[in-house]
């Protein structure tokens, strides 16, 4: 039997090159124009309202970016984006 795997750590940390990949891999095809300006809001929230509020923004993000059913030009933002 495998046994679980469990981090020595309590963080997850994630390269912004990492995220960027792993996005352009999943993200909807209508909506990679949207990684780049998508990265650079989560940078500018991750220096200004803290790591907490970062991550359930990069989730959100995440799951807009990954929805085919949401088109990008949806009405969350002038972009599109829900952040």
């Amino acid at each position: 039997m495998n046994k679980p795997f469990t981090p020595k750590s309590p963080f997850l940390m994630v390269h912004w090159d990492d995220l960027e990949m792993a996005w352009r891999m999943l993200a909807s095809p209508d909506k990679q124009d949207h990684i780049e300006q998508t990265l650079e809001a989560l940078r500018t929230i991750t220096t200004s309202a803290g790591p907490e509020k970062a991550v359930f923004t990069m989730i959100a993000a995440t799951a807009w970016l990954t929805d085919d059913r949401v088109p990008a030009d949806a009405p969350h933002s002038s972009s599109g984006s829900p952040i």
